[in-house]
């Protein structure tokens, strides 16, 4: 589940005007504003997301319609359905930590990690941060100040290298449009690709997105998606069920 370097060479940070400078002894690029990634990065903060996903790995293979709620860093629901509209799985991350609630077996699932969740919910390895931000196609904004660039056959990469893993965002010019990121992390190493790209602009929506590791894969086609500035506090919490279990998988390792 769950909910998204290498040295860069002779690539060259944020200028600090605002504006990503091309390499030098290279064509030159056509300008790039920092400001367009931080209004995008800022404006899908706080979402609703309404996707169908198709999941496909080495021990699950499951379509399923989804809702994504996402409040600033620390709180996120995630919800799959069943054709007839039952919940068969519930995410939910909040102050307390994350917790997993599969309603037909009568038990939550907590760890200390959400990624653990998400191997039990998805069958799949993938951080729940960067899959937040996947649905957006936008760059987390603690990033956004240490991206180094490169600019090559009319495409931008803009990659941050950190103790987190290596990213690398391929965005097209004219007009500017994420094609696709790049990621070697310890909890997930693969390709995000977007059907088409997405525009910079802030209200730009992605269409189809797929991952893909060298085990599993992930299709998603996007239903809904809206910036939401307010949510009932309880949307980020586990209902009062009777007779649930709670299993702490960090635990039964």
């Amino acid at each position: 589940m769950l909910l998204f370097a290498i040295s860069a060479g002779c690539a060259r940070p944020f200028a600090p005007t605002g504006q990503l400078e091309p390499v030098s002894g290279r064509r030159p690029a056509p300008p790039f504003e920092k400001a367009l990634l931080k209004e995008r990065s800022d404006f899908w903060r706080d979402y609703q997301c309404k996707f169908r996903m198709h999941v496909d790995s080495k021990t699950s293979k499951f379509t399923s319609r989804a809702i994504v709620l996402v409040k600033g860093r620390n709180f996120v629901r995630f919800e799959t359905f069943a054709p007839l509209g039952q919940t068969t799985a519930l995410y939910v991350s909040n102050e307390t930590g994350p917790a997993l609630l599969i309603p037909s077996e009568k038990v939550i699932f907590t760890a200390q990690r959400p990624e653990t969740l998400a191997r039990e919910f998805l069958g799949v390895s993938l951080p729940v941060d960067l899959f937040r931000r996947v649905l957006t196609a936008s760059i987390p904004p603690d990033m956004l100040d240490r991206l180094e660039i490169r600019f090559d056959a009319g495409t931008w990469r803009l990659v941050s290298n950190s103790e987190g893993g290596y990213f690398e965002w391929q965005i097209s010019g004219d007009p500017f449009a994420i094609e696709g990121l790049t990621v070697r992390s310890a909890e997930f190493e693969g390709r995000v690709s977007y059907d088409p790209p997405v525009e910079l602009k802030k209200e730009a929506v992605p269409g189809k997105i797929r991952l893909s590791s060298s085990e599993w894969t992930m299709e998603i086609s996007l239903e809904e998606l809206a910036s939401v500035p307010q949510f009932q506090p309880s949307a980020f919490y586990m209902p009062d069920l009777p007779d649930i279990r709670k299993v702490d998988l960090d635990k039964i390792k």
